[in-house]
């Protein structure tokens, strides 16, 4: 299982208060294809000098905390998180994790281990979003929107209006990025956060009094690219 970094108290802006973030590393986490990746140095899994894509997990902050999902050393780190009333699944980094001879494959351990933790009663109360590139990996290995718990959503991040319509006819909710709020297809909502950013101005919407991306929401979301 590749190594996960827990905050528990967010710097994250657009997070909000109160959600604890998790994070893995961006590239040997993440489908090879995905076209957001930027040229990764294969020693550190970090963003090569003045190669960096446009995937914002690897810029400004989220590139710095990076740095430190090497140096975890803690085997169980969900553990920090419990009681949390909102987790923020991988700020950084996808569902999916290396093998020896180069390819990515879901990292089933992983998975089960955060599908658990949601289900445990004591989290009945802690809800968690996130969102995955490789959403036809995870259905195969039984993580599909039809087997995460009530508590936890997973949504289905697409690069096309075509890939999206065809994820979300096959059940799951869809997350895409676009150039400007024009960019937006029926059938999808804006980021309020993204939007107020996008016209200059401060939001008064973080996610966690959005809610937008969160189980029981039923929207697929639209995010402007910065």
């Amino acid at each position: 299982m590749e190594k996960t970094l827990v905050t528990v108290k967010s710097a994250n802006i657009k997070l909000g208060p109160g959600v604890v973030s998790t994070r893995r590393h961006v590239g040997p986490t993440c489908p090879p294809d995905c076209p957001l990746l930027p040229i990764l140095n294969k020693r550190t899994n970090l963003p090569m000098p003045g190669k960096k894509g446009q995937c914002y997990a690897t810029r400004g902050n989220m590139l710095m905390t990076l740095h430190h999902v090497g140096n975890v050393t803690d085997d169980a780190p969900l553990e920090k998180a419990n009681g949390s009333p909102l987790i923020r699944h991988l700020t950084a980094g996808d569902w999916l994790k290396p093998t020896k001879d180069g390819k990515r494959v879901v990292d089933r351990d992983f998975c089960r281990s955060v599908f658990q933790w949601h289900e445990r009663p004591s989290q009945r109360f802690t809800v968690g979003w996130g969102y995955t590139h490789a959403p036809d990996r995870l259905r195969a290995a039984g993580f599909g929107p039809e087997h995460q718990p009530s508590n936890l959503q997973i949504m289905a991040s697409c690069h096309s209006v075509e890939d999206a319509r065809r994820f979300q006819s096959d059940g799951w909710r869809t997350a895409r990025v676009i150039a400007t709020p024009a960019d937006k297809a029926k059938g999808e909502t804006l980021c309020p956060y993204d939007l107020a950013k996008y016209n200059g101005t401060k939001s008064p919407v973080t996610c966690s009094n959005c809610r937008l991306c969160m189980p029981g929401a039923n929207k697929n979301i639209a995010f402007i690219k910065f």
